[in-house]
């Protein structure tokens, strides 16, 4: 009887195939570019970022809210999925009108609240409805609201269990998105749903 070979372990040889199909395994996170008028707005937002959302670029040109559209369309490029704008509309058409137009033409998003981006804070707490005759009044209002909150002192934790209720309110007001000028209203909550979308 001769005597027994050992078995030989089988060693799969690796193929170009096997190398692809274990290429992009991990999915890219979509990176948004935000350019907002104020510290409020950059607060709010920076405070959105997170090891597992999109990536967030937040920044406040020190520029009037043209000038602030103008340099978000010379900023957009491939780096980013998409480019926003975050501004106030200071219930001004000739304003309004001419963001819309330089948003359009270089392919920027713009978040525009009436009559500043306080509305859209104050939605995360209640229903907001009334017009307000000036951003000062509206600013009043949110610090009945969220005592202890400035311009200057934007934490999210204060709004954060309130960001689905505030998408659905400020929905209700403006379902379009586009009516920049009803007093109230904030189509911010575009800009919040694209950026959970993109987690």
């Amino acid at each position: 009887m001769s005597p027994r070979t050992p078995d030989r372990k089988r060693t799969k040889v690796r193929t170009d195939t096997d190398l692809e199909r274990r290429k992009g395994t991990r999915q890219e996170r979509a990176s948004f570019l935000i350019l907002c008028e104020g510290k409020t707005e950059k607060d709010y937002f920076a405070g959105m970022r997170s090891r597992r959302g999109p990536h967030i670029d937040v920044d406040t040109p020190k520029a009037d809210h043209l000038s602030i559209v103008r340099e978000a369309v010379a900023r957009r490029s491939d780096e980013y999925d998409a480019v926003w704008c975050v501004l106030d509309t200071e219930l001004d058409e000739t304003l309004v009108s001419a963001m819309t137009c330089e948003a359009a033409r270089g392919s920027v998003e713009l978040g525009l609240s009436t009559p500043c981006f306080e509305v859209w804070l104050m939605m995360h707490h209640e229903d907001c409805t009334r017009p307000f005759s000036s951003a000062n009044e509206a600013k009043r209002r949110l610090r009945t609201l969220v005592p202890g909150w400035s311009e200057g002192n934007t934490r999210l934790p204060d709004f954060l269990d309130g960001v689905d209720a505030a998408c659905v309110r400020a929905r209700r007001l403006d379902p379009t998105g586009r009516e920049h000028l009803k007093n109230p209203s904030t189509n911010v909550w575009q800009l919040v749903l694209v950026l959970e979308a993109g987690a």
